[in-house]
């Protein structure tokens, strides 16, 4: 056992729910012999299940029956009330996640991951007491706290308070790792058992200057220091779960790839896929039955489920993988089709695209009812032209000039983009006045890394140049933004960027009057 690892003393206030136990014992409409019984026969009150992890092995979740997880979610209010958060700490934390802790290691050159042993059952009861009495809640109290939320003198995984428990006996490990870190010129973060450290530098001071190879490693390669840290913690290295990777290896922290963007491993996607064309070709039954044979009690579905969650919390809701998997999960589960519901940004970011050709570099745009739209001169002479996201722009599409008016300066594309990979705009109907504010969007001598950009100002004029109605705007345009959307305060389309730049007087679109009248022309 540690010595104390809880001294000296630091006393925070405490909610007037804590002052005494029987103000808690009110709180919690706990009487005496309740309590005992909880006391006594805790075990009896849990039930035990495996839930599917993300390597593809189990783990065991003890969960409280209805009474007890009652008392637990009253208690944890005022456990909150306690703990302070340390910034590197990122499980279980409002506004944190895997995906905020994998954040803070991306694209540093070297990799140190950590994993504590037995994390939850380490915790034991007398811990939990000896924590609470530390930070100024009574004996009493802190003994009925910890009869309450332990389980045969442990913290249980599975209690809704102990998260936040872990969490405060861990605020000395994470202090001490802090400071480590901060020697080593190294960042710390921690979700729950899951430690990481990442440096720029090969971290000669974790393992004593001898750096080892990347890959798995024995915790006797750590340095005293470290393991001392953990030691007088009170916990145990993982020493399977021991993991060193440098400049030259793929990086990944709690399970998201951190190299150059946050992405999940390939063979992940591939194992979703691989289980999705088993339910398509076979049926759900089939499906499960094959994946019990691999050793997997659980439902093929909610194991489906959280994979697709994982994905999407990741990659983004509107990313073109995560879409497709969505896809294909709604066709094999109609009743529990999985909604998505893109932000308004995340519309505008995938309905605007980008043409490079001889004519120079323009944006399209998905309308909704039309297709793919863009200014005439921007393909002028062309038949077909690629076309392509920055979010990935390596990966181009065929797109055919199906319609094009030079005069109007409007063309109507036909394409092979995937409708996974985009969203349409919608056009407006409202009237368009002088002094309407509007949004100018496109890709302005793009270069990769530039996001979309987006332009806000007021309509100036409205006008009719050649027969053609135009839109005349305040904000500049620049070369490079042709083609692209004119938007209204609802995010509607009222237009298509016509002329501008810093060598024109001033900055046209063209109405989307004119293109609807146009298409209703020429389109029976």
């Amino acid at each position: 056992m540690p010595s104390n690892p809880f001294a000296p003393p630091v006393h925070v206030p405490l909610p007037s729910e804590l002052a005494d136990k029987p103000a808690l014992m009110a709180w919690l409409g706990l009487s005496q012999p309740e309590l005992n019984k909880i006391r006594w026969y805790s075990r009896r009150m849990y039930h035990h299940f495996n839930i599917a992890k993300r390597s593809g092995s189990t783990r065991q979740i003890t969960a409280p029956d209805k009474r007890l997880k009652y008392l637990q979610r009253k208690i944890l209010p005022l456990l909150d009330q306690l703990y302070r958060v340390r910034h590197p700490v990122h499980g279980f934390v409002s506004g944190k996640s895997v995906k905020t802790n994998a954040e803070s290691h991306l694209r540093r050159r070297y990799l140190l991951n950590i994993d504590i042993k037995n994390f939850f059952s380490t915790i034991t009861q007398n811990r939990v007491v000896g924590l609470l009495e530390s930070i100024g809640v009574s004996s009493e109290v802190a003994e009925v706290i910890g009869d309450v939320c332990c389980m045969d003198g442990r913290l249980p995984q599975g209690a809704p308070t102990s998260p936040v428990i872990s969490n405060m006996v861990c605020f000395r490990l994470d202090r001490e790792l802090m400071a480590f870190a901060k020697k080593a010129r190294c960042i710390y973060t921690r979700y729950a058992d899951d430690i990481s450290l990442s440096s720029h530098q090969p971290m000669s001071i974790v393992f004593d200057g001898i750096v080892p190879s990347a890959g798995n490693l024995p915790r006797e390669s750590l340095g005293a220091e470290i393991k001392n840290i953990f030691a007088k913690n009170g916990f145990e290295l993982n020493e399977a779960k021991c993991h060193y990777a440098d400049k030259h290896s793929r990086k990944r922290v709690t399970g998201i790839t951190t190299n150059e963007i946050l992405n999940v491993d390939r063979r992940y996607v591939r194992n979703l896929r691989s289980i999705l064309y088993s339910v398509e070709k076979d049926g759900l039954a089939s499906a499960q039955s094959k994946f019990s044979a691999l050793g997997f009690s659980g439902d093929l579905w909610l194991h489906l489920r959280g994979k697709l969650e994982w994905i999407r919390i990741i990659k983004g809701p509107t990313d073109p993988v995560v879409r497709a998997l969505i896809v294909r999960h709604n066709a094999c589960f109609p009743t529990r089709a999985i909604t998505v519901i893109p932000t308004e940004e995340e519309k505008r970011d995938r309905a605007c695209w980008i043409t490079e050709n001889k004519n120079g570099q323009g944006t399209l745009f998905f309308l909704k009812g039309i297709g793919l739209i863009t200014a005439a001169h921007c393909v002028d002479g062309l038949s077909t032209v690629e076309v392509f996201h920055p979010s990935k722009h390596s990966n181009t599409f065929s797109a055919t000039v199906t319609h094009i008016d030079s005069h109007r300066d409007l063309v109507v594309l036909s394409h092979s983009v995937p409708s996974t990979e985009y969203f349409e705009l919608t056009g407006s109907t409202c009237v368009v006045g002088a002094g309407d504010a509007i949004v100018a969007m496109g890709y302005p001598s793009w270069g990769y890394g530039d996001p979309l950009n987006v332009r806000p100002g007021v309509v100036s004029a409205l006008t009719v140049k050649s027969g053609v109605g135009l839109i005349e705007v305040n904000q500049k345009l620049s070369p490079g933004m042709s083609g692209g959307p004119l938007l209204d305060a609802t995010g509607q389309v009222i237009g298509i960027i016509h002329k501008g730049g810093p060598t024109e007087p001033r900055d046209f679109a063209v109405h989307i009057d004119v293109l609807r009248d146009w298409i209703s022309a020429i389109v029976p």
